[in-house]
């Protein structure tokens, strides 16, 4: 009987300690993230599909604002944003393997205001760009 009373006191006063030692200190809420993976852009280039690429976006969420807000618009967000990657290529004119970053950025920050409300995403971090296969880009034909 004493045994178990001893290891349920010992038990309580760990749990106790452990809630004191991780009391939040009054500070500031952080900025969070959230993050969009798995987002298929194609690269087009003279009206023909070159290639696409899987890109993995991390949005930078002014301080305070809830990240389940963000994560509730995610689908609306990623439809947005491939169907503006299908009205216009984010793709670089110089290499089909690579995205324009900062077109790309641009236009998941427009999306965003509209979504999320102007402000509330800070900055676009584009985290990863996989290419659906190397494609060599083709040189243009020199004029004569």
């Amino acid at each position: 009987m004493q045994r178990r009373t001893l290891i349920l006191s010992m038990a309580a006063l760990a749990l106790g300690a452990s809630s004191v030692m991780a009391a939040p200190e009054a500070s500031t809420p952080e900025a969070a993230s959230v993050t969009m993976t798995g987002l298929g852009l194609p690269v087009f280039v003279d009206g023909r599909v070159r290639n696409h690429i899987f890109v993995e976006l991390k949005l930078h969420l002014k301080a305070g604002f809830a990240v389940e807000q963000a994560r509730a618009k995610d689908t609306i967000m990623r439809d947005a944003l491939i169907r503006e990657g299908h009205r216009r290529s984010f793709g670089m004119a110089d290499n089909w393997n690579r995205i324009d970053e900062r077109a790309l950025a641009s236009a998941v920050m427009q999306i965003a205001n509209t979504q999320l409300g102007r402000g509330n995403v800070v900055r676009v971090e584009i985290v990863r760009q996989t290419p659906r296969m190397r494609v060599r880009t083709v040189a243009a034909a020199p004029t004569r």
